[in-house]
């Protein structure tokens, strides 16, 4: 415990906190208490009282949390799913749009790359448009900004002396962090206070951008003003609060209509004076200016995301003391001759505002003092507020839980509560020490309902300030950030799957009211821009169903698809089934699967083309398992042992079944099997192989009664791990890929998640086809530096698939290369080219004769995007009410300069469909439009492990989740906080790391990851 204190031996310094009026349902318990209270004994101990609370506290432990409703989900849809905004009829797409694309297009045009700069290099023009397909007029979620001619930004730098740091950051001076929140803060103090500055015609990010629709008079080109920091609760600046010295330079101006020109001019040219980022940044600042400046609007934790609070309830409840809202995201984007606002739905966690002990109660029901729950992590960054001192209300932040500090002489144990926390107070003129529990009934009459919860740290591990979670109230709109558990994933899947017309209605209602968008507000017009409050609508093709092919006696049949999906008809099997061999089955935990499951399993497998012998154990191998983060490591153990087991029995594959859906047990099987001893694993949870009971119908089951498709899923998997081939296309459906001399390559790379050990690296993943086939995807992966999206060992990585297509191909290397790169961002397109390009080539100049290498093409595809269609009759939508499978999106809200479309290949059964967006950035291969588009499409019925059209092509497909299969090895160390018993500040150990690159040999050449 720290500061200053007024009472007690002069050997240290203390502080205890109190209570803050609960908020809305979550109000209770008693208020009690006289108001105020000194700040503490003198020379109290470090983390002794400080003062006492204005009254009792109000929260309490809590109780459930009131029940979500959404108005949106009670609506009636007049429509049968089609979104019609009232009063609005059907508009056509912009006809001066469609000219200008047609006359955008380069048919044929080539780009050398050689002696090209990173930034000299543009994107390929797009060679034409795509024709294929039934056409269909569809609205998306973007609407379009109207420009002066005339309009100008004035652009200006802020620079504050001193900055404001976190306290991290004044800990370690190694890693310098501005605090973001408070310079926030400072920013829109200095704005109050300054009439130049004051009014619609002023924007800032909040950090050191400011800009202006008028030029500021700095007397010169740069200014400094003075501004005293202090909170939002507090009525003025203190007499110790921090003049901060802010210096606005003017940094010129921008005009808005260079960039209209730009979207209007051909492919290259450009204008040495203009900046495209530039212009964006400042017209996404402004327009994020009627939110930012709306107080019952919580930003998220990035500046484009905006949430409210519902007027009914705290959020949808996700569990573990945890609600979700709805809020929006919004960002201005460029298309062929305009400037477009897209704004989405966006679904954040949130910390409930509610009593702090309440909340520990809902985050760990049974007992709020459980440190191995990690609800010391759960709680710390969080920001509370009391009413102790004075009567007024103070906001601090949680540092974790009491902990004694030997400086300070502390002897009470960790995770100190108010009874255990004792300290010396001559305040009270007590002889002795005094608890906590003590200090509040003595000094303010308030007893303390829960004294054997941990107390909070609100001060710092230096300068420790102990408070009774009790008498602290959880600030409204803090945004969860770390990594949700499997329940919490499930609950915000079910909050977010909301159908297309209804998140389209939700836009128009809510987000183009919340983000200001209208044809006079002022603090858009004041930058001469306006946004017209309709969404745009933009032509698009659904491209016609893929037949596939499967093995039917000694030749391939056909079979056509209806909405991206196909059943396997009797009589068909797998196109090049494999049989199992050296084969058993492990039940981990409590299950009843037995001998007669297994046998009708192998049955169905059977049918689809996968026959095996019996396995070494006709009914599995029980290993008991205890479950829990308290027994992962015996768990770890016992699943170590009996992998070992199996490899020395000579088991090539393995069929587990596990007690539930548990990421550590899978992980743990899957890092053992495959990184250590060479078996092929394929995980069950629970008994998802039984048919279910239905209780509508008072079905049950009989004994033995084994799922169909789920033992087909089953079958597919094992046939591609053992190298067997699951459907094919039909060759006229193979486009560039039908002579079989191109290899297709998927890539990706997936970075630590909130809760990793810090400095957790990422993982880098390359997988490619085989042969002309396309059935077979054997992968390369690697650890890399943390948070560095570039594949940093690619040529190692591409060398170790081109020298398994030639061994595959009888010394042949591929033509051609097509890669699906997954994963990077448009501001990365060109580092990609200068940075993973040179190693594809260089990979290639070893092993081609003479060095002349294939050619390449590279398409970029992505989903974290922000772009949705809604079709506008029943012809464009499917059962779901989303548009079709096969909907083909190139132009409307495509890139003005570059080649770029949307597609959506599979059926969205729930929610609104995402498409994924490719972008082509290089082609070496003389690709167009519809051939790209329909490749692309039709290789989405060539994911091997489904009957239907998946969303990603499956080159990127496989790379992600290979690259998942990377991040189950290191398991521990990417869920380290939620395993901790405490907050951590470990560190990632890369020479003690568990796994760092590739597989055991025996599967290095197969599809283990899948």
């Amino acid at each position: 415990m720290s500061g200053r204190g007024r009472g007690g031996p002069p050997q240290g310094r203390g502080r205890v906190a109190g209570s803050d009026p609960g908020r809305g349902a979550f109000r209770g318990g008693n208020r009690g208490g006289d108001g105020g209270g000194p700040r503490g004994g003198r020379g109290a101990p470090r983390g002794g009282p400080r003062g006492g609370p204005r009254g009792g506290p109000r929260g309490g432990a809590g109780g459930n949390l009131p029940r979500y409703q959404d108005q949106y989900e009670l609506d009636v849809d007049p429509n049968n799913g089609v979104f019609t905004p009232p009063n609005e009829t059907l508009q056509a797409p912009d006809p001066k749009v469609d000219e200008r694309e047609n006359a955008l297009i380069r048919p044929g045009e080539e780009i050398s790359l050689s002696g090209l700069t990173l930034d000299e290099y543009t994107l390929p023009a797009r060679p034409s448009y795509g024709t294929q397909g039934r056409p269909v007029v569809l609205r998306t979620n973007y609407f379009n900004m109207l420009i002066k001619p005339d309009a100008q930004i004035f652009r200006y730098e802020l620079e504050i002396s001193p900055q404001i740091m976190t306290r991290q950051s004044q800990a370690n001076q190694n890693s310098p962090k501005v605090n973001r929140r408070k310079t926030r803060r400072l920013i829109q103090l200095l704005i109050q206070n300054t009439p130049p500055l004051q009014g619609p015609g002023i924007a800032t990010d909040g950090i050191k951008l400011l800009f202006s629709a008028k030029q500021l008079d700095l007397e010169g080109r740069s200014r400094v003003l003075r501004q005293r920091y202090y909170e939002p609760e507090e009525e003025g600046p203190g007499p110790n609060s921090t003049n901060h010295q802010i210096k606005i330079s003017e940094e010129g101006s921008i005009s808005v209509q260079q960039l209209v020109d730009y979207l209007s001019s051909p492919p290259g040219v450009t204008s040495p004076t203009f900046n495209k980022g530039e212009v964006l940044q400042a017209l996404n600042i402004v327009m994020t200016r009627t939110a930012s400046n709306n107080p019952s609007v919580y930003g998220g934790g990035a500046s484009n995301k905006f949430y409210r609070l519902p007027e009914d309830g705290p959020g949808f409840d996700l569990g573990s003391g945890l609600v979700a809202l709805k809020g929006f995201y919004t960002s201005v984007r460029t298309s062929t001759l305009r400037v477009l606002v897209n704004i989405n739905v966006a679904n954040g966690a949130f910390y409930p505002a509610m009593n702090v002990l309440g909340l520990m109660r809902l985050h760990t029901p049974n007992s709020a003092n459980d440190q191995t729950s990690g609800l010391e992590g759960f709680i710390s960054r969080l920001r509370v507020s009391h009413s102790y001192i004075h009567g007024k209300r103070k906001i601090k932040t949680v540092q974790g839980f009491a902990h004694p500090i030997p400086k300070f002489k502390h002897d009470f144990p960790p995770f100190g509560t108010s009874h255990t926390i004792k300290f010396q107070c001559t305040e009270l003129q007590a002889t002795g020490k005094i608890s906590v529990f003590q200090y509040f009934k003595r000094k303010y009459n308030i007893e303390l309902r829960k004294p054997d919860d941990p107390c909070l740290n609100l001060g710092n591990k230096e300068h420790p300030v102990f408070v009774p979670p009790e008498l602290c109230e959880v600030e409204p709109g803090q945004q969860y950030n770390k990594k949700l558990d499997g329940s919490q994933t499930s609950r915000m899947l079910q909050f977010a799957v909301r159908k297309p017309a209804e998140n389209a209605r939700r836009i128009i209602d809510q987000g183009a009211k919340l983000m200001g968008l209208s044809m006079t507000n002022p603090n858009l017009t004041e930058f001469g821009v306006k946004v017209a409050p309709q969404m745009i609508t933009v032509r698009g093709r659904i491209l016609p169903p893929v037949p596939i092919q499967y093995r039917s006696g000694k030749g391939p049949k056909t079979f056509t698809t209806l909405n991206g999906s196909w059943n396997m008809a009797g009589g068909t099997s797998f196109s090049d089934g494999r049989y199992l061999r050296n084969w058993s089955v492990v039940k981990f935990g409590r299950n009843d699967i037995g001998a007669l499951d297994i046998a009708k399993f192998r049955e169905y497998a059977r049918n689809c083309g996968v026959g095996s012998d019996e396995p070494a154990h006709s009914d599995g191998i029980l290993v008991e398992l205890r479950t829990g983060k308290f027994n992962q490591e015996s768990d770890d153990k016992a699943i170590e042992g009996i992998l070992q087991t199996a490899a020395e029995k000579g088991m090539k594959v393995l069929l587990v079944f596990l007690p539930s859906v548990d990421a550590f047990i899978y992980s743990r099987v899957k890092f053992w099997a495959e990184v250590k001893f060479g078996i092929h694993t394929i995980c069950s949870a629970g008994l998802k192989i039984r048919v279910k009971a239905s209780p509508d119908n008072n079905f049950k089951p009989p004994p033995g009664a084994v799922s169909p498709d789920y033992c087909a899923n089953i079958a597919h998997k094992f046939n591609l791990k053992l190298g067997g081939l699951n459907q094919t296309l039909p060759s006229e459906k193979m486009g560039i890929l039908r002579d079989g001399k191109t290899m297709l390559v998927g890539m990706d790379v997936t970075h630590p998640s909130p809760g990793s050990l810090s400095k957790s690296p990422s993982i880098a993943g390359v997988v490619a086809s085989i042969d002309g086939r396309y059935g077979q995807w054997p992968a390369s992966m690697r650890t890399q530096e943390g948070r560095v999206e570039m594949i940093k060992e690619l040529e190692e990585m591409f060398g170790e698939r081109l020298d398994l297509w030639q061994k595959t191909n009888k010394g042949a290397l591929p033509e051609r290369v097509i890669v699906y790169r997954d994963g990077v961002s448009e501001g990365q397109y060109r580092t990609l080219l200068v940075e993973e390009l040179p190693q594809i080539r260089k990979a290639c100049k070893k092993r081609y004769p003479g060095g002349k290498g294939p050619k390449i093409s590279i398409i970029v595809c992505g989903k974290r995007h922000h772009t949705r269609f809604y079709g506008t009759n029943a012809q464009s939508i499917d059962r779901s009410t989303n548009t079709k499978n096969g909907t083909v999106v190139d132009r409307g809200v495509t890139m003005e300069k570059g080649w770029d479309f949307f597609l959506q290949a599979h059926t969205a059964l729930k929610g609104t469909a995402r498409p994924t967006h490719y972008v082509v950035i290089l082609d070496e291969n003389g690709m167009n439009a519809d051939g790209l588009e329909a490749l692309t499409h039709n290789l989405c019925y060539l994911f091997g492990r489904a009957t239907k059209a998946v969303s990603l092509c499956p080159p990127a497909y496989y790379a992600d989740l290979l690259c998942e299969r990377g991040r189950a090895y290191l398991y521990q160390e990417f869920n380290a906080r939620d395993n901790a018993t405490t907050t951590t500040d470990q560190t990632f150990d890369w020479d003690r790391a568990p796994w760092l690159k590739g597989v055991h040999a025996a599967l290095k050449d197969t599809m283990y990851y899948i």
